[in-house]
């Protein structure tokens, strides 16, 4: 089911305190996270995205940090 639906390698985000918007996230998350694949972005529900990569490298990367602090272009930086 999981190979079918592309989510092997994915993961969830959560936000605590607000976001930046979703087009935004899909350019940060690529550039401060270092992924060197592709990822797909997309918003679960109200605090949280899902994350698909197509690299097992990139997976492995991102889930071996706790918490990652996205800058924005509007100078906060949100926690996920």
């Amino acid at each position: 089911m999981n190979i079918i639906e592309n989510l092997q390698y994915a993961v969830v985000g959560e936000f605590s305190y607000g976001w930046p918007d979703l087009d935004e996230l899909r350019i940060q998350i690529h550039k401060q996270c270092n992924v060197k694949g592709d990822c797909k972005i997309g918003l679960l529900r109200k605090r949280h995205i899902l994350i698909r990569f197509t690299g097992e490298e990139d997976f492995i990367n991102m889930m071996s940090k706790t918490a990652y602090y996205i800058l924005s272009k509007d100078g906060y930086s949100y926690m996920m």
